[in-house]
C-alpha cells in the first residue's frame, strides 16, 4: 500500500473543512473592506447617505451585501467610497466564483 495515497480526512470531511475556511475567509474579507469604508468616512472622503449608519455593525453589513453583489440599495456610500464599493462588488464576485469552482474540485476529487 503507498503512504502517499492515503489520506485522514474522509471526502465529506474535506468538503466541511474546505467550506468553512472559504467562508470564513469571505467574512474576512467583507471586514477588510468595512474597515476600508469606516476609515474613508474618518477621512473625510465619503460617506453614507443614510443618518442611521452610525456603528460599525452596519458599515459591517453594507459591506457584506455589496461583497455578495447582493446590493440590496437600504445603504449606499457616497464621495470616493462609491469607488470602493464598486471594487469590492467586482472582487466578491471573483472571490465567490473562485470559491465555488474550488468546492467543486474538492467534492469531485477521487471520484476518477
Amino acid at each position: 500500500m503507498d503512504s502517499t495515497k492515503r489520506s485522514t480526512f474522509t471526502q465529506s470531511s474535506r468538503l466541511l473543512f474546505a467550506l468553512y475556511c472559504l467562508g470564513t475567509a469571505h467574512i474576512v474579507e467583507a471586514g477588510l473592506y468595512a474597515l476600508g469604508f469606516s476609515f474613508g468616512e474618518i477621512m473625510g472622503i465619503g460617506g453614507f447617505a443614510q443618518e442611521n449608519v452610525d456603528s460599525f455593525m452596519e458599515v459591517f453589513y453594507f459591506s457584506v451585501v455589496n461583497y455578495s453583489s447582493l446590493g440590496l440599495g437600504d445603504i449606499y456610500p457616497t464621495g470616493h467610497l462609491r469607488f470602493l464599493a464598486g471594487i469590492e462588488a467586482l472582487n466578491g464576485f471573483l472571490l465567490i466564483s473562485c470559491s465555488a469552482s474550488t468546492i467543486f474540485l474538492v467534492a469531485t476529487r477521487g471520484k476518477e
